[in-house]
């Protein structure tokens, strides 16, 4: 074999190896991100405060590249920068509600519910699910109390929802992909 063949070989196997060792969710996005975007969103999902320039240094890419590319994924909707409020850091309450509507509710009524549900300020996601529920609500208050005078509040006088289970949460390990917390005298991998 020539020098050639063995530097071609030598790079496939690199390449290989390199396919071999990305994560999962890399995998799974990389027919939407390229390696370059991944390590973006990455980056910004750790610090969405970072600056360009940052970037560009982390990544190995100029400036104006990671800019472009930034950009690109925003406007595209594959990323969003945004803050996220840490319930547990400031001892607020937070549940999911398990909502389930009338099978035969009409198209249009649900529709307007899932409006109502958007435009509520202590609702953080909302969510249509299959199986025995149909929407996953996730919201917050003060206290539990109110939690679950809240979600009375918003569910007693739907005419469609015929049950929900209010799952009151007491802590958060990870969110939005980041570690919030870890039990104690475990170390991360």
């Amino acid at each position: 074999m020539s020098d050639t063949d063995l530097e071609s070989r030598s790079d496939t196997t690199a390449d290989v190896a390199t396919n071999s060792e990305r994560s999962v969710p890399q995998q799974i996005l990389e027919e939407y991100l390229d390696e370059h975007d991944y390590q973006i969103f990455q980056k910004l999902n750790e610090n969405g405060r970072i600056s360009d320039t940052e970037l560009a240094e982390e990544i190995g890419l100029s400036r104006s590249a990671v800019r472009r590319r930034r950009e690109n994924l925003i406007e595209r909707g594959a990323v969003d920068v945004l803050a996220v409020i840490v319930l547990q850091e400031l001892d607020l309450a937070y549940a999911d509600v398990l909502v389930d509507l009338h099978k035969d509710a009409p198209s249009e009524e649900r529709s307007e519910l899932i409006s109502k549900l958007i435009d509520e300020d202590l609702i953080y996601s909302l969510d249509s699910c299959l199986g025995q529920y149909d929407l996953f609500v996730r919201l917050w208050h003060e206290s539990l109390s109110d939690v679950k005078s809240y979600t009375w509040e918003l569910f007693a006088d739907e005419p469609i929802v015929d049950s929900y289970e209010v799952v009151p949460m007491v802590h958060t390990w990870k969110a939005w992909d980041k570690e919030l917390d870890r039990p104690s005298g475990v170390e991360s991998e």
